[in-house]
């Protein structure tokens, strides 16, 4: 049989969610191990080792696809928080710049009408200190004028009333839109629990496997075929039933990434 010289990873996933995939210590064939190995199959029947052997590759097969689900997760999960992360800077600044604009335009409204308003205002006051003088002529003569302002005075009451109301309308729709994106985001919590759930999963597969590993090597040291043999019938299982929460975790993966661009295409 050839040597096998192989660096056999598993990965931890963390458990906050978002986060990313964290590797835990991996499972390495050194020189040692290998040798003692090849002398297992040496010592082995014809029909044990050609078994051995095949279970040692599946095995070296199914930790290189693990590598491959493990590569896969962690460039989507990695696209996936960072769309996360960018829609919810967009929401914040939905329609900022048309907001910043009606803000300028109110300001330059009111700084265009505040002398007629301040000039209204000063009159009616004159108005209120000529009456309490008792002063009629002036207080009349006060008063027509007054009275030729107060068409002007309104039309600006409502020009800036009318631009108030148009910042308002945008702000509303502004805060209905952030919150529909906002709580779209949200909704993608239970996809998040669900993938926790799945690597708590993988967790508990994880930590099986690595006392068998500590059998495997042992029986592989003692030249104990059918100790490797069993050791890695075990070892095979557990790691289908790893891949297959990797898989599964990928495919949530992909779930939050079409949520996310559903999102996107919502966002105005």
């Amino acid at each position: 049989m050839k040597n096998f010289t192989a660096l056999l990873t598993a990965l931890a996933l963390a458990s906050a969610i978002p986060a990313e995939l964290a590797s835990a210590a991996s499972f390495e064939i050194t020189t040692t191990i290998q040798a003692s190995l090849d002398k297992t199959i040496a010592g082995a029947t014809q029909t044990q080792a050609n078994k051995i052997s095949s279970l040692y590759t599946e095995f070296l097969s199914l930790q290189k696809q693990e590598q491959e689900w493990d590569a896969k997760i962690n460039t989507l999960h990695s696209r996936n928080k960072d769309t996360s992360a960018e829609l919810g800077n967009q929401a914040k600044e939905i329609d900022s710049a048309k907001l910043a604009k009606l803000e300028e335009e109110i300001t330059r409204t009111r700084a265009r009408h505040q002398p007629l308003l301040s000039q209204y205002t000063a009159l009616n006051k004159q108005i209120e200190a000529a009456r309490l003088l008792n002063s009629k002529s002036l207080t009349t003569l006060l008063r027509i004028q007054a009275a030729a302002m107060k068409i002007p005075v309104q039309l600006a009451r409502i020009d800036i009333s009318a631009k108030v109301k148009a910042l308002q309308s945008a702000k509303d729709k502004a805060s209905k839109a952030t919150k529909k994106i906002r709580t779209s985001l949200n909704d993608i919590d239970p996809i998040n629990a669900q993938i926790k759930a799945k690597q708590g999963a993988y967790k508990t597969i994880q930590n099986s496997l690595s006392p068998i590993w500590t059998a495997f090597k042992q029986g592989a040291k003692k030249e104990d075929t059918n100790a490797v043999q069993s050791s890695l019938t075990s070892m095979i299982s557990l790691s289908r039933q790893m891949n297959a929460e990797k898989e599964s975790i990928f495919k949530l993966e992909t779930k939050i990434s079409d949520a996310l661009a559903g999102i996107k295409a919502q966002m105005p």
